[in-house]
């Protein structure tokens, strides 16, 4: 007799909550790293992990931690998709958790405290100590769940995540739980799959997306904490630059920490900063894919599809290039660029021979003209 899909989908959810083994946390890797010079731009680029294949968790939450002590990733190493960190002074690498269904990007390190990094197995939200490897449960998502977990958001007072949860085959659900207390309260639920959930990081509101895939009638979404005035965010009604008869393709949002702005990609026009009201302008046009903002907002760094990555002067639009080639070896890499915590860093996933993580130290940037 086939299993219903709805009783399968519990079952995976409830494993993805299974307590971690222990086996290989706090293992330390060593220092792997190696560098190269960019024989475009002259810039030194330092590749961390050589094992496995590794990725950076997304970029729309800085990849280090408070103190910008550490830059967080995932390896394969091991044979699952596990946590890391790697010592940005010296690259040695320390393996921080051990889970049987494998970690990706269900992972944010909390701005307001360097030891700690929140987790999502499934329905369970737990605190990791990076330190000591210790974590304790911070409360677990009430009711059904079938999937749909995204990647936790913490909120500028580092007080509640923003959490996404799919209820059934038609309903997807944002909720927000209290660090301190566990207490989960449930913000909204839609009838289409939401996405990208971000806690504004200067206010009490969550953006979403009305995640399809590529085209949707309206994609960008805001909502109060309380779930109160759930609106559109961006929504342009002037035709003439849109690039279907439907709507814009706007994608790949992010925050900006210190201004509580939004960085967009406007597919196939170019990289936008929307207020907070969702009224956007044009930084740079041009055919780019992911863009992340310095914490202050002065620099973007973005990617495109020919696998370069610049560095973008948000007051005008210079821009100058920092690295090519990033996807020539795996050219399913998307970059997923972004900023450490006091802008002297740029991470990204790169393909160039392997499929690791890289670091540019922007204060060592050789002279190079902008344009």
């Amino acid at each position: 007799m086939r299993t219903p899909p709805l009783l399968v989908a519990v079952a995976l959810a409830l494993l993805a909550s299974a307590p971690p083994s222990a086996a290989q946390v706090g293992r330390d890797w060593g220092i792997e790293q190696q560098t190269y010079v960019d024989p475009v731009t002259g810039v030194t680029v330092r590749e961390i992990a050589t094992t496995g294949t590794s990725d950076n968790l997304y970029f729309h939450v800085s990849n280090f931690t408070a103190d910008n002590r550490y830059l967080l990733f995932t390896s394969t190493r091991t044979g699952t998709s596990q946590l890391y960190r790697a010592d940005v002074g010296t690259g040695r690498l320390v393996q921080l958790t051990d889970d049987p269904a494998g970690t990706s990007r269900g992972a944010t390190p909390d701005h307001t405290n360097p030891r700690r990094v929140y987790l999502q197995r499934g329905v369970v939200i737990v605190a990791l100590d990076i330190e000591t490897f210790t974590e304790h449960t911070v409360g677990t998502i009430p009711g059904v769940a079938v999937g749909g977990f995204g990647q936790p958001s913490l909120n500028g007072a580092g007080t509640h995540l923003a959490l996404s949860v799919q209820r059934d085959e038609g309903t997807w659900e944002i909720g927000r739980m209290d660090v301190r207390t566990g207490e989960y309260r449930t913000v909204i639920t839609q009838g289409f799959r939401i996405g990208h959930v971000q806690h504004s990081p200067t206010d009490d509101r969550i953006f979403y997306v009305w995640e399809t895939g590529g085209y949707a009638p309206q994609r960008t979404w805001v909502v109060d904490a309380d779930g109160r005035r759930n609106r559109p965010f961006y929504a342009r009604t002037d035709q003439k630059t849109w690039v279907t008869p439907l709507k814009e393709w706007i994608t790949h949002e992010a925050w900006i920490a210190g201004t509580g702005e939004l960085t967009l990609i406007n597919d196939k026009q170019g990289v936008m900063i929307a207020d907070k009201d969702g009224s956007a302008r044009m930084v740079k046009e041009g055919d780019y894919w992911h863009v992340a903002a310095r914490p202050d907002g002065r620099f973007l760094v973005v990617d495109d599809n020919k696998g370069r990555l610049w560095l973008l002067e948000t007051a005008t639009g210079a821009m100058r290039l920092l690295a090519t080639g990033i996807r020539d070896a795996v050219r399913a890499v998307h970059a997923h660029a972004s900023f450490d915590r006091q802008g002297d860093y740029v991470q990204f996933h790169t393909g160039r021979t392997r499929e690791t993580v890289a670091l540019i130290d922007l204060r060592t940037l050789p002279p190079l003209a902008w344009r």
